[in-house]
């Protein structure tokens, strides 16, 4: 198969004529002089209208050695982003062994950065958490090369930076120069063809700056690998063969010469061969990949772990405690409200004529019945005439009692400072809507009010009472209405024992009025469980919309500690974007980790949810009620939690742009 042999003069391809040679001539290479990577006009501009680069060409061979140089803002971080595919163009193209890399697939580019790049930031940008092997694991993970010699890989590349002994420490305990040689293991453990160094040597010093450079150009030159070095320092850029100048984003000055012409893939490699390559990285594998990385975020960030765990567990103890008390408590409250409803018998009475019934009701009779607790009777007057001087004046209904209204009508009373409670004569209750119509509001400066022309002190306010007009009434004592037309109407009301008032109510109109003078409605006796359902669906719903919010708040709160995780490790996944891992990949990465806090939280919440159930109905002397249906709450939690409180940080993570997030 014949061969294209081209002419390049300072990175450019030149004017002669291309010779063609049959591929048996060369060997099992690829094209001779092919670059590895070119631009061709770039251009990148920011957001804010900065123009970082303007019509860059760039030509880079495989096994070259190049130094960019300039002063800051120049754009030598930008460029090394484009090479680097960190970065898209706004205009312009890039091309890798000749071939055009479409900006906007992203897939592609990550596949390229996993394949054939390898990095060094100017800050180390490790994991803190992990060790240090691991941190120089993870740019191998993210490669197609073959893993089985991974630990030997690992091992090399720290003894190349002289940190072979701090192989097990945790990456937090290392010092600045320590963390940067780290991450330029975590590079020479990759098999890149193309290094891109971003001041590699910034927080090292002379001599181990050069060191570490020397290391770089010899294992590049072992691999055939082209090195690419951003650098403010002169005796850097002087050990490598090439320097790019650039200024306001242009290339002003380049040091290739004629005689000079990139490497071929085989030229400089030393004995050392390059590790063989996995083949394209398939689904399966970067599923593995990514389950192993959530394994790993789980285990070795105890903190991260404890805070979205302990989000998770908050919000399904919430709710596993209100739906186990709704449970519980459904029956012990609707047994005391069924027993105080069945102890009430009401009855109302209503008399012929315009006179008093020939024989009063026999309120005694009522009282000394067996299984009664207390009556009240009420004798109702209507349209009587009211006033507070000459603030107001009304017509309302009048209310005799033989005593002060009280519990056996639920009826509560705010009485005036000093009063004794009782209703004497010349003394009046009011409903507080009537007061507040009369206008009467201080009790304690003893207000007076007419009734029919005759004056009442007010000693109390009615707030509250079974009956529904009594706040809007005057309640005066025996005797009070002598002077007033006769009452037509009254109501008794029965208070019983549990389980008597059934039986009251059959025998209430004999014993209240033997001579059937008036005519009696009884109010319908409640059974024990007349309300149970109906009262029972009120409480469970009601707990069970707690528990609703509960899970919301819970959702909100994990969504909330998600979205700080994923904030605080902007520049850990910029960095395994850059090594190859594509958006997809983090999406699940951040999912799988919400995934299993939410799981361990669902598990941990739980328990204590249960706990909290035991100890409620133990203060509140409740029978525990469980049912199996409660455990489906860990695992709709675990799923709701992990899926949709995974999701909003998940998109987040994976709208990281890996330039933006390495230089963060």
């Amino acid at each position: 198969m014949p061969v294209t042999v081209s002419c390049w003069v300072r990175g450019r391809r030149c004017g002669l004529v291309d010779v063609v040679l049959e591929k048996d001539l060369l060997g099992p290479t690829e094209s001779v002089g092919r670059p590895l990577i070119e631009l061709r006009g770039i251009t990148r501009r920011y957001a804010n209208g900065t123009t970082a680069l303007a019509g860059v060409d760039l030509v880079i061979g495989p096994g070259e050695r190049v130094a960019v140089i300039g002063r800051s803002g120049s754009g030598k971080s930008t460029l090394l982003n484009v090479l680097g595919l960190l970065d898209a163009p706004d205009e312009g193209e890039v091309l890798i062994d000749g071939h055009p890399v479409e900006s906007a697939q992203d897939r592609v580019r990550a596949e390229w950065r996993s394949s054939e790049l390898g990095f060094v930031f100017q800050r180390s940008h490790l994991i803190p958490a992990l060790s240090v092997r691991e941190n120089v694991l993870l740019g191998l993970r993210y490669s197609t090369t073959s893993l089985d010699d991974a630990d030997q890989v690992v091992t090399d590349s720290l003894r190349a930076v002289g940190l072979e002994h701090k192989e097990q420490a945790r990456a937090r305990t290392l010092s600045g120069g320590e963390m940067q040689r780290v991450a330029i293991a975590r590079t020479l453990a990759r098999p890149a063809r193309l290094w891109l160094a971003d001041e590699p040597t910034g927080n090292l010093d002379s001599a181990q700056s050069l060191e570490i450079i020397e290391e770089l150009k010899r294992r590049a030159a072992e691999r055939g690998a082209a090195l690419v070095v951003v650098t403010h320092e002169p005796d850097v850029a002087a050990r490598l063969d090439r320097v790019v100048t650039l200024r306001d984003g242009l290339v002003v000055a380049d040091s290739a010469d004629v005689t000079t012409s990139p490497r071929g893939p085989d030229e400089d490699r030393g004995d050392l061969p390059m590790r063989g390559r996995r083949p394209r990285t398939r689904l399966t594998a970067r599923l593995v990949r990514t389950l192993r990385f959530v394994a790993q975020g789980i285990t070795s960030n105890a903190g991260r772990t404890a805070s979205g765990t302990l989000a998770s567990a908050v919000a399904v103890a919430l709710a596993v405690t209100a739906l186990g008390l709704a449970q519980s408590a459904s029956g012990q409250v609707t047994e005391l409200f069924d027993a105080q409803r069945a102890t009430q018998v009401t009855a109302a009475l209503a008399a012929d004529g315009t006179s008093d019934a020939r024989w009063p009701v026999r309120v005694d009779a009522v009282a000394e019945f067996p299984g009664v607790t207390g009556v009240e009777h009420w004798r109702y007057r209507t349209g009587i005439p009211v006033a507070n001087g000459a603030l107001a004046a009304l017509t309302v209904d009048l209310v005799e009692v033989d005593e002060a209204p009280g519990p056996i009508t639920d009826t509560a009373v705010t009485w005036a400072p000093g009063d004794d409670r009782v209703l004497a004569e010349g003394e009046v209750l009011l409903g507080t809507d009537l007061a507040r119509r009369l206008g009467v509001a201080q009790l304690d400066v003893s207000p007076e009010i007419t009734v029919q022309g005759e004056p009442f002190r007010v000693v109390g306010l009615v707030t509250a009472s079974r009956s529904g007009t009594a706040t809007g009434s005057a309640f005066v004592g025996p005797g009070a209405t002598g002077d007033l037309a006769a009452s037509l109407s009254s109501e008794l009301f029965v208070e019983t024992v549990p389980g008597a008032a059934r039986n009251v109510a059959d025998r209430l109109h004999d014993l209240a009025d033997p001579f059937q003078t008036t005519r009696m409605t009884i109010h319908p006796v409640l059974e024990p469980n007349a309300f149970r359902g109906e009262l029972q669906d009120s409480v469970s719903a009601s707990l069970q919309v707690l528990a609703v919010v509960a899970a919301l708040a819970g959702l909100v709160g994990v969504v909330f500690v998600n979205l700080l995780s994923v904030s605080s490790r902007t520049a850990e996944l910029g960095v395994r974007r850059a090594f190859g891992a594509r958006r997809s990949e983090l999406v699940t990465l951040v999912v799988g980790e919400c995934t299993a806090l939410a799981v361990l939280g669902a598990v941990v919440g739980l328990a204590v949810g249960f706990v909290a159930i035991m100890v409620v109905t133990a203060a509140a002397r409740w029978q525990p009620m469980f049912d199996e249906r409660l455990l489906l709450v860990p695992l709709a939690g675990a799923l709701v939690f992990g899926l949709l409180g995974g999701l909003p940080p998940a998109i987040a993570a994976g709208r990281i742009e890996p330039a933006d997030a390495v230089r963060s």
